[in-house]
């Protein structure tokens, strides 16, 4: 019996942008006999060269994503059964007919080398999918020692030996070890690894952390193995040697109801993955007089359910990925509007969160009940929370609006869009010297600057453009209701207020139908202290706020930035 069909709503979304007809091919997952398709990649037109085929992307996808069908957009036909000879997940590969007419998804199975309509399609919603599954991270450095012309055989050697059950892993967290597949460890389930390992820190991924390690002997002896005495062979001649530590980081996304024993050969298949994907980045550079070793990045767009994992080689500007970038962008379907591929989109995982990096997305544990018919726009995105004190530097009572400005910074730095680092206070002052605004005895000194010169400085490094609201008291504040709700609906960038008074960031807006009420999510720049979230959302310095917040005497003016087009 073919298994049953779910699919991502998310990717249902998806097809719902496409425009033309195309054909292309479907990813998912196997679990209780149900198979999740979780997204697309279409196929390249006929005329396109140095493209990435949909097969190809398989090796970026975490283990136990795996090619499942083939898509159907439109009018357009594949070759069956040929479409179907790289799928191996299932005997019984989907097809997906998807109407553009009317959005209308048609699944088939191909069973019997007919077309058979799949059982009852059910959508599955994101939220459902973190549900059922978890993903694992693995990660592990690993010797390499060859010559230049081996390095394809020291790979294939490498994969063998993983596969051959000479590695074990351990999960830190629940302190589980994995030692193949008549495992040692006590039965855990992956949920419960998923709960010993899950910090819920706002900005950050949860996924459960697992490390591997080679076994060094056997674990029986055989006597009746044949010994033999070692041979060494000394040949002279140049030859070109490579030697590095490659760092391993794979992913793998596994049902939940596993058990930590059934973890094994997916972990193995993890690294195998991940070890073809380094290989193929190396071998690209082959010709090249030196290598540079790939750092592995994982990557999850917000149209996308899952993650990908794309090397970048060291050393490698982001304009020279430029190229490659389209291509990823043009295969999964993705506009060239915004980035989704630089190296300021890769996700932050909660493993790496140290005790003093900055906040990310503190608003996120602001724990508040929405009463009655209420409308929310608010910040999309990561940013990060800059104020007073921060960098070891003292800039209380007149570096706010710094603050501010590095703040919306960093938004632009999280989303992809910029690679410089976030401007200190003396980057600000130089360049607003720079364009003729400020005089030089400005630079180096305390005076504080407003929202003019915030837009200034934001379009000068980041070469955007900054829309201007201004209020000629606090009770106007309400009348620019509609202008804020549009801004964070359509670029969903931080906002910097400032004025006749101290400078604030603004990161939505929320207005009550029934009570008529506003408020303002606020981030205050002028907080103090060291990076405690519970500190910063409990005493107010991330909250919402309401009208009274706003001084009646006082005008304000408010900067709001634009997100440029660019990928």
């Amino acid at each position: 019996m073919p298994p049953k069909v779910r699919i991502s709503s998310t990717m249902i979304n998806k097809l719902k942008d496409l425009t033309s007809n195309n054909t292309g091919r479907l990813f998912g997952v196997m679990s209780d006999n149900s198979l999740t398709v979780l997204s697309f990649a279409l196929n390249p037109s006929p005329d396109d060269e140095d493209v990435i085929k949909p097969t190809e992307l398989q090796l970026n996808m975490p283990a136990e994503i795996d090619l499942c069908g083939i898509l159907c957009v439109g009018e357009c036909q594949e070759d069956i059964p040929n479409a179907f000879k790289d799928i191996d997940i299932t005997d019984n590969p989907l097809l997906i007919k998807y109407s553009l007419e009317n959005n209308h998804v048609l699944p088939y199975y191909y069973i019997h080398e007919k077309l058979m309509p799949a059982p009852e399609l059910e959508i599955i919603s994101e939220a459902e999918i973190w549900q059922r599954f978890s993903y694992i991270r693995l990660r592990t450095s690993l010797p390499m020692v060859t010559q230049k012309c081996e390095l394809t055989e020291a790979f294939q050697t490498t994969r063998k030996n993983i596969a051959s059950g000479s590695v074990g892993f351990h999960f830190p967290d629940s302190d589980v070890f994995l030692l193949g597949n008549d495992s040692e460890s006590r039965e855990i389930s992956t949920r419960e690894l998923a709960n010993k390992s899950f910090k819920n820190i706002p900005g950050y991924i949860d996924v459960i952390d697992v490390t591997m390690f080679m076994r060094m002997t056997n674990e029986l002896s055989r006597e009746s193995e044949l010994k033999y005495a070692p041979v060494l062979q000394q040949i002279k001649r140049p030859f070109e040697s490579l030697q590095f530590d490659l760092n391993v980081d794979t992913l793998s996304l596994v049902g939940n109801n596993l058990t930590a024993t059934q973890l094994y050969s997916i972990l193995v298949e993890a690294v195998c993955r991940s070890l073809r994907l380094l290989e193929r980045s190396l071998m690209q550079q082959l010709d090249n007089d030196l290598l540079n070793l790939p750092e592995i990045m994982h990557f999850k767009p917000k149209s996308f359910v899952h993650f990908i994992t794309i090397p970048y080689p060291t050393g490698i500007s982001s304009e020279d990925m430029k190229r490659y970038r389209k291509k990823l962008h043009k295969l999964l379907a993705f506009d060239l509007s915004r980035p989704c591929f630089k190296r300021g989109n890769a996700v932050k995982f909660a493993r790496d969160y140290k005790p003093n990096d900055l906040i990310l997305q503190p608003h996120k544990a602001i724990k508040s009940t929405l009463a009655g018919q209420t409308h929310i726009s608010i910040v999309d995105g990561l940013y990060a929370y800059h104020h007073y004190q921060q960098d070891s530097f003292n800039d209380s009572g007149w570096g706010c609006a710094y603050r501010s400005l590095q703040t919306i910074f960093s938004w632009f730095r999280l989303q992809g869009y910029t690679d410089q680092p976030i401007p200190t206070h003396r980057t600000i002052q130089k360049c607003l010297v720079d364009i003729g605004d400020k005089p030089p005895n400005f630079i180096g000194s305390n005076q504080w600057i407003g929202s003019t010169e915030v837009g200034f400085v934001l379009e000068t490094l980041l070469g955007i453009t900054v829309r201007v609201l201004c209020a000629a008291t606090g009770n106007k504040m309400t009348d620019l209701n509609w202008n804020l709700k549009e801004h964070f609906d359509t670029q969903g960038i931080p906002v910097m207020i400032g004025g006749g008074v101290l400078a604030h960031t603004i990161l939505g807006i929320r207005y009550n139908e029934n009570t008529k009420e506003t408020q303002w999510l606020i981030l205050d720049p002028h907080y103090e202290g060291t990076e405690n979230l519970s500190t910063i959302v409990n005493r107010g310095w991330c909250g919402w706020k309401n009208e009274d917040f706003w001084k009646k005497d006082a005008f304000y003016n408010m900067c709001l930035p634009q997100k440029p087009s660019c990928f």
